[in-house]
């Protein structure tokens, strides 16, 4: 048997992941496989059929058939992106059967090689098979998902916001009002009120907690090293006293992931920064890009939209009326809400991932591909810098002991 040093080697574990994935990624590409039945796993639009889309679209609707389909290559990063418009015969219309649809897959080796070795290849696929069809909240609707672990294909099938809700995405560079955070914070309140100490959180395997997130983060790309080179990259936007507090800070966040993942459990978005949010037509704010779902402290998930969503100036003038607003739905919504002191705590000590996990985007590697432009990365830095000063965030942890 293996000892357990060895099968946490990052080495190995990279090895042990080109050779399987690559394989399949090899006899695909061979086999031009095409999804027919319910259970393939189509991951770029050339393998799609009408047969594949009625299997999973018009199911439980008798007499419902696609007739025709097309689809539009959209974007690729962390996952490769594909519109989907579908024509259905009568019944199929008469149902209500969805026409406008948007596709998340792993099509590329090195997206599920990526995603499997930082632990949240099923995270999108999990969220909208068994948690997203309970939840009324503004976010897209998931219509079809499935993961084929073996491969590393994925697929879900989603609404396509942008033609049914007129939504338009956020930027660092988006200005974010007080009205349109409060939105947003009443509506992670609403998932994590439902998901309160939720104790089927821990069956899901595609759930885990913070310090299991960044380990897996860790071994992939050894984030220490990677938030330095991040912080030299950055450096025109960053204080000088983070930049020559590294060490210290680095050991705080660890220590604040422990915490994020202990006490009181709920479900996490798990990378809620502010560009994956989106307002509709109708000026309502929603969340998207579920591919990082944990479960552990509400303060993890409100640290990071607050943080990244607003400038310094405006997050200083309205954190605490929002921690307020955030809390008042918490409770209205059935869950235990902390007093504001004990969750004003939980907030600071919760400050440092959105800041390092940024320094460690911008200051990626050869394994590590650049998935966000530079501005986008500095934009979320100065903001999340300012918070890790302005909250103490270190002392808050360090005073909790």
């Amino acid at each position: 048997m293996a000892s357990s040093a060895a099968t946490r080697n990052p080495v190995l574990e990279v090895m042990r992941g080109i050779i399987r994935i690559g394989g399949h990624v090899a006899k695909e590409s061979l086999t031009g496989p095409r999804a027919r039945a319910a259970t393939d796993v189509p991951v770029t639009g050339r393998e799609v059929t009408a047969e594949w889309l009625t299997a999973v679209l018009c199911a439980g609707h008798p007499g419902a058939d696609v007739e025709a389909f097309d689809t539009q290559d959209v974007s690729a990063g962390t996952s490769t992106r594909w519109k989907l418009s579908v024509s259905y015969n009568d019944a199929g219309r008469a149902a209500g059967l969805p026409e406008q649809l948007f596709a998340k897959t792993t099509a590329g080796f090195k997206q599920r090689l990526t995603l499997e070795l930082a632990g949240i290849l099923g995270g999108e696929p999990g969220f909208f098979s068994h948690v997203r069809p309970a939840l009324d909240i503004e976010a897209p609707r998931g219509y079809h998902s499935a993961i084929d672990y073996r491969s590393g294909r994925t697929i879900s099938l989603l609404e396509d916001i942008v033609s049914t809700k007129g939504a338009t995405f956020s930027t660092p560079q988006t200005p974010i009002d007080r009205t349109q955070m409060e939105d947003l914070l009443r509506t992670m309140a609403t998932w994590h009120a439902q998901h309160w100490n939720d104790a089927e959180l821990e069956q899901h395997r595609w759930l885990k907690p913070p310090r299991a997130h960044f380990a897996n983060l860790d071994r992939l790309i050894g984030m220490s090293k990677r938030a330095r080179v991040g912080a030299r990259r950055a450096a025109a936007v960053l204080p000088e006293t983070l930049l020559a507090d590294h060490d210290r800070l680095y050991r705080a966040l660890q220590r604040s992931l422990e915490i994020a993942s202990t006490g009181a459990q709920t479900f996490l978005h798990g990378d809620s920064h502010i560009g994956n949010t989106y307002m509709t037509s109708h000026g309502r704010m929603g969340f998207t890009d579920w591919q990082v779902v944990l479960r552990g402290s509400w303060a993890y998930d409100f640290a990071y939209v607050v943080g990244s969503g607003l400038s310094v100036h405006d997050r200083r003038d309205w954190e605490r009326d929002l921690l307020a607003v955030y809390l008042e739905r918490l409770a209205a919504c059935g869950a235990p809400a902390p007093d504001f002191d004990t969750a004003w705590l939980s907030y600071r000590q919760q400050a440092l991932y959105p800041y390092f996990i940024w320094l460690a985007t911008i200051g990626h590697s050869a394994i590590q591909p650049k998935y966000q432009p530079d501005e986008i990365c500095l934009g979320i830095i100065e903001r999340t810098a300012g918070a890790v000063l302005d909250l103490d965030a270190v002392k808050a942890i360090e005073e909790a002991g």
